[in-house]
Order: structure tokens, then C-alpha cells, then sequence
């Protein structure tokens, strides 16, 4: 990937943030997600204040909850 790819620009926000615990979000108004969404809370180090809310979609569209694979593997560049 590089800086001119749009899937690294969009993943590059959750650079620097640290994972603070997973949710389960149940929509009671929405009919068309009957099964809740799941998210990651993320904070950034130093200051617990600021946080983020990654939400695990099927696809870009929001088309109800998905999958996130997680891989216990080393990346290296």
C-alpha cells in the first residue's frame, strides 16, 4: 500500500490508537439489523479522554455486522 492508495489513507486514522475493550451495539429503532454490531473502543495513549468507535461492517455500505479477521502473525515491511 502507499499514501496515494484510498484503503491506506482510511486505515492510517487507526494509526497511534490503542484498542480500550470491544462493544455489542443493538439498534432498537433500526428493524433492519436484528442482530447487534460490534465495534472496537479506541483511545488514544495519554489521553483517555479521546476515543474512537470502529464499527465492523460487512461491507463499505453498513449492510449489517461482519467479520474481522485477527492474525496472531508478525508484519514486517
Amino acid at each position: 500500500m502507499t499514501d496515494n492508495d484510498p484503503h491506506y489513507t482510511h486505515l492510517s486514522q487507526l494509526v497511534g490508537w490503542t484498542v480500550s475493550h470491544p462493544v455489542a451495539i443493538k439498534y432498537e429503532d433500526a428493524s433492519e439489523y436484528d442482530e447487534p454490531l460490534y465495534a472496537l473502543v479506541l483511545r488514544k495513549p495519554g489521553n483517555n479522554h479521546q476515543q474512537m468507535l470502529v464499527t465492523i461492517f460487512r461491507d463499505p455500505e453498513g449492510n449489517g455486522p461482519g467479520f474481522l479477521e485477527i492474525r496472531k502473525e508478525k508484519y514486517g515491511k
